[in-house]
């Protein structure tokens, strides 16, 4: 049955294609109302809101409980979205015990920390959209790991990530996972070509912090 597995992940990379370009849409419509500004990119949990979720008690909203529902709809990017199929790739299965015991389960998308300096920036401050480089990624499917017991993009259980090989793209499509610019462009990149990017390029289009001699 390789043509129909086939089949199907072509049909659910097209999906989340289709998410990504919602919210590069939304990261360009949310500049657009704030001079220009970056939303905060959700990095640690002790500030909010960020573009996906506003923290509770320091640590990310849970969207099964009913209660904390509106702490999601407090992210930044929620106005222009509306919906919250496009924070989910179809791939990211919600049976599966990486996302039952996942912080946070929001989304399977995570800023480029490189919005706020990879957290040298603080309380909200983040770069100017026009500021990056357009070709830059700003967004992208992480690898989802097993630290002790509880399953996260990285170690402090945020929404915004370090471009690096522990924190880096996953494989939820197989060979890679879709990628999304400041520009707005969205793409499958191979985790091959995200890792050569980050080993290789600083600056670059991932380490490109836009007033750091090396992105970083």
């Amino acid at each position: 049955m390789p043509a129909l597995a086939n089949a199907k992940e072509k049909a659910s990379r097209t999906a989340c294609v289709n998410n990504n370009r919602q919210l590069a849409l939304a990261m360009h419509m949310y500049a657009l109302d704030n001079s220009d500004s970056m939303p905060w990119p959700n990095w640690s949990n002790n500030y909010g809101p960020g573009w996906l979720y506003k923290p509770v008690g320091g640590r990310p909203p849970d969207p099964l409980r009913s209660n904390e529902w509106q702490y999601v709809e407090a992210g930044l990017y929620w106005p222009y979205l509306r919906v919250s199929k496009a924070y989910i790739c179809p791939l990211d299965r919600t049976n599966h015990v990486s996302w039952v015991k996942r912080v946070p389960k929001i989304s399977s998308y995570i800023m480029n920390g490189a919005v706020c300096a990879f957290g040298r920036f603080q309380n909200g401050k983040t770069y100017k959209l026009g500021a990056f480089n357009p070709a830059a990624y700003a967004m992208w499917e992480p690898e989802i790991r097993n630290y002790d017991g509880v399953y996260g993009s990285n170690r402090g259980f945020d929404a915004s990530q370090f471009p690096n090989e522990e924190e880096g793209i996953g494989h939820r499509h197989k060979k890679g996972a879709v990628i999304t610019g400041f520009s707005g462009q969205v793409h499958f990149i191979t985790y091959d070509q995200f890792q050569r990017e980050q080993k290789f390029n600083k600056p670059g289009l991932l380490w490109c912090v836009p007033d750091s001699p090396m992105g970083d």
